[in-house]
């Protein structure tokens, strides 16, 4: 037998082992219900949350072994430290894998004797690249301490952007942090603090710090160049969502940055200073993709040209693609793998930007497989192609059969993968257009007003 209090039956002692006065009414048993969901939602976030900072700790383990397992690789013996010679150094490296341009550079822009970047000395880098080299040669310890100080700010530069990736897709961070591009090309050349200014940049920019955010923008581009190519989807997502008040204040403290970088060198010696934009538009058609062993096309103006015209094509294509809503990270990196894939030019570290444009996008992990693979046969490939080329006359026969017919297929695979990961990255977001990807956009851009 029983009652009905609402909707709720109120059974009798024989089912509860109560009076039925006691049983307790719906509003309590559905109250009870909600704490309980919420106290599970509670320990699987909690469960997600240790998870997550333990693949940050495993991962910025396994960058600082990659440091360190490189650092000890790269440091070359004493007697070519001692030797002070470009040449030997250069002969050591390529005949052991083990190249980096902090050794080469150290000797060839006389960083031993201090001399002022961009005044006294050219360096065909942009100046912020070029101060931060003039600044830890003042180490002590010579071409050792040189190497060593800058090694350790690559490393921490290489943690601070994985920390930069964990923060916005913990999956793509464990793919970063696992490269082992990061091992081969973190201590190449100083690429690895440009990517961490430019990871900085969208952090500020996710965080709707918009001012902030073009000016460590511009330390980026003036680092290095490639961050250039997130500028103009980022202004387009400006204007859309902020209106062109927005954009022109970015704009307005981007500039004020670039100036405060460039002209006090700009005015003091133009040679110098201008030497990184003079010495890339002269540079020559390297061997790559448009001069290689099945066509050459070795005219700088013709290439430029061509170059030029593909990647302002895709810059408009991709500004419209992004549409309202559309990821400005996702147009960035379709765009600069179009650039890597046609410029005239293509230093086997360039890879490890991609990774770094593709962790914005959040491009499927096997990419990043696939950019490893590609970019350990480039390095391998370069390096011996160098060496056999650079050990005179007893090798030139087997430098030109590998030219010939062992280079090109290293060529063949770096583009092919180049080709392939953003191909691969936009067919499956067509194939899953409801996908949600981690927002590199602030959804409520009054949460951190800029200052």
């Amino acid at each position: 037998m029983s009652q009905t209090h609402g909707n709720l039956p109120r059974y009798t002692d024989k089912v509860f082992g109560c009076p039925s006065y006691l049983v307790p009414p719906p509003q309590f048993l559905t109250g009870l219900e909600t704490f309980f969901v919420a106290l599970g939602m509670l320990s699987r976030q909690e469960e997600s949350s240790v998870r997550s900072h333990l693949q940050l700790f495993m991962g910025s383990l396994a960058i600082t072994l990659y440091y360190l397992w490189s650092a000890r690789h790269l440091i070359p013996p004493p007697s070519v430290r001692a030797s002070q010679s470009l040449t030997t150094y250069a002969n050591w490296a390529y005949a052991h894998l083990a190249y980096s341009d902090i050794w080469a550079l150290y000797f060839g822009h006389h960083l031993m004797s201090h001399a002022l970047p961009y005044i006294q000395t050219p360096i065909e880098y942009p100046v912020l690249m070029g101060l931060t080299m003039w600044v830890t040669a003042w180490i002590p310890g010579g071409a050792l301490g040189f190497f060593l100080a800058t090694a350790v700010l690559l490393w921490a530069a290489a943690l601070w952007c994985h920390y930069c990736i964990w923060e916005f897709s913990p999956a793509h961070a464990w793919a970063f942090s696992l490269t082992p591009l990061v091992m081969t090309y973190g201590l190449l050349n100083w690429d690895m603090l440009g990517m961490a200014l430019m990871l900085w940049a969208v952090r500020l920019f996710r965080q709707a710090c918009w001012n902030r955010s073009a000016i460590v923008f511009a330390m980026a581009v003036f680092f290095k160049l490639f961050p250039i190519f997130c500028l103009p989807f980022i202004a387009v997502r400006i204007v859309r969502s902020e209106g062109l008040r927005r954009l022109w204040s970015m704009v307005t403290a981007f500039g004020a940055a670039a100036c405060a970088l460039n002209v006090p060198f700009a005015i003091t010696n133009w040679n110098n200073w201008s030497l990184f934009f003079n010495f890339n538009a002269g540079r020559g058609v390297s061997a790559d993709l448009w001069n290689n062993t099945w066509w050459h096309l070795a005219s700088v103006p013709a290439v430029d040209l061509l170059s030029l015209t593909m990647v302002s094509c895709a810059l408009v294509v991709c500004g419209h693609w992004m549409g309202p809503d559309g990821s400005w990270a996702e147009a960035s990196a379709v765009v600069f793998a179009i650039f890597l894939l046609v410029n005239k030019v293509f230093s086997p570290q360039y890879i490890l930007w991609l990774t770094a444009f593709a962790a914005m996008a959040q491009w499927p992990l096997w990419t990043f497989a696939l950019l490893s693979v590609a970019g350990l046969t480039d390095y391998v490939n370069s390096l011996t192609m160098l060496h056999l080329t650079a050990s005179g006359a007893p090798t030139q026969t087997t430098a030109q059969w590998y030219g010939q017919e062992i280079f090109p297929l290293g060529l063949a695979l770096r583009y092919l993968a180049v080709v392939i990961s953003p191909l691969g990255a936009l067919y499956g977001r067509w194939r899953h257009p409801t996908e949600v990807l981690h927002p590199l956009y602030p959804s409520d851009p009054q949460i951190s007003p800029d200052i």
